[in-house]
């Protein structure tokens, strides 16, 4: 199962990664092709099956991160209530994704505390794992 690879969602019952699984959209994508863009609205959050994605700050086409670990999750700012993206996120090779609508997540989430606690410490470990990691690439 794709999400027991990704420690977002370590701590789940069996039950809720199924249902936050049967909501999800697998899909595929071509080298160079852009999965979002900065600036568009934030509905999905993604975790990256296999391949590789890039992501470029708005405007400046710099790369500022890599994913290319299986179960890495990005297009965060879903998860945060941001209204856009804030970078875009393009293939490098060909990629899978599954891709989750916050709002389904949400709402599965309000229905375990204990779910929605673990969810969120993992999100917030991730994030300060991918500062760290946009630190060294900055150095």
């Amino acid at each position: 199962m794709y999400l027991k690879q990704s420690d977002l969602f370590w701590g789940m019952s069996q039950d809720t990664i199924q249902k936050i699984t049967d909501k999800a959209i697998k899909k595929e994508y071509e080298p160079d092709e852009v999965i979002f863009r900065a600036e568009d609205r934030a509905d999905y959050f993604f975790v990256l099956i296999n391949g590789k994605v890039r992501m470029e700050l708005p405007g400046s086409g710099h790369k500022i991160y890599n994913s290319v670990q299986r179960g890495e999750i990005f297009g965060w700012s879903a998860l945060l209530d941001r209204d856009e993206y804030s970078a875009t996120v393009v293939c490098e090779e060909p990629t899978m994704t599954l891709s989750f609508h916050k709002e389904n997540v949400q709402k599965l989430l309000e229905q375990d505390a204990v779910c929605s606690s673990n969810f969120y410490k993992q999100l917030a470990r991730a994030l300060g794992d991918r500062l760290l990691r946009t630190y060294d690439l900055l150095e």
